[in-house]
């Protein structure tokens, strides 16, 4: 364990300051507090003997204002007579104070365990206030926003393109040209390229 400068262990002074709170001995927690400011001037000891220091303010501040609050509206009742309402306030303010003291001793437990392992006993709002950051205490954690999603647009299907239908040849291709074939002008009976007379009617083919 760290020793501060008169021997002593930095861990014991904060388990003693953190014990007073939970006794709620404020004064000897002020005084340790004091010692560890301006004596030791550690800054992990500074830090705990101010946890236990603002513990036991809380504390006190708390039950103070649950006691006006409870134990007056106990003292109005009882002022109009109303007896049973007085009472009821009254064990009201009893049960509350239990409570909080009972929460002191319990954030007591939990930084001693934690300071005797050499940890920060990291006390809700205390630890940061400890630090000297009173703003970052009570200041609300923004919110995480989750990151669009980018949504990528559906891929247009492409157009259904006809098949490509390869034009058909001619059946008929003029290779070459047939040669005509002569006809008779009296008869129209075919004629033989040789023949001077149509055999059909014997008329001069011309």
């Amino acid at each position: 364990m760290t020793k501060g400068k008169f021997g002593l262990s930095t861990a014991a002074v904060a388990v003693i300051a953190f014990g007073f709170a939970a006794l709620r001995q404020s004064e000897a927690v002020l005084l340790i507090a004091g010692f560890a400011l301006l004596a030791e001037k550690d800054e992990w000891l500074n830090r705990q003997a101010m946890q236990a220091l603002l513990l036991t303010i809380a504390y006190f501040l708390t039950a103070l204002v649950t006691g006006w609050v409870f134990g007056g509206l106990g003292r109005l009742f009882g002022f109009f007579e109303v007896y049973r309402v007085e009472n009821a306030m009254l064990r009201i303010n009893s049960a509350v104070g239990d409570l909080i003291y009972v929460a002191l001793i319990a954030l007591s437990v939990i930084a001693v365990l934690r300071v005797l392992r050499g940890r920060d006993a990291g006390l809700p709002w205390l630890s940061k206030m400890a630090g000297g950051d009173f703003e970052a205490a009570f200041a609300r954690q923004p919110k995480s926003v989750p990151a669009p999603v980018q949504t990528s647009p559906a891929m247009q299907a492409a157009p259904a393109q006809a098949p490509y239908v390869q034009p058909a040849m001619s059946a008929v291709q003029d290779a070459q040209a047939s040669p005509a074939v002569r006809i008779c002008s009296s008869c129209s009976a075919p004629l033989q390229e040789d023949s001077r007379f149509c055999t059909a009617c014997g008329a001069k083919a011309e």
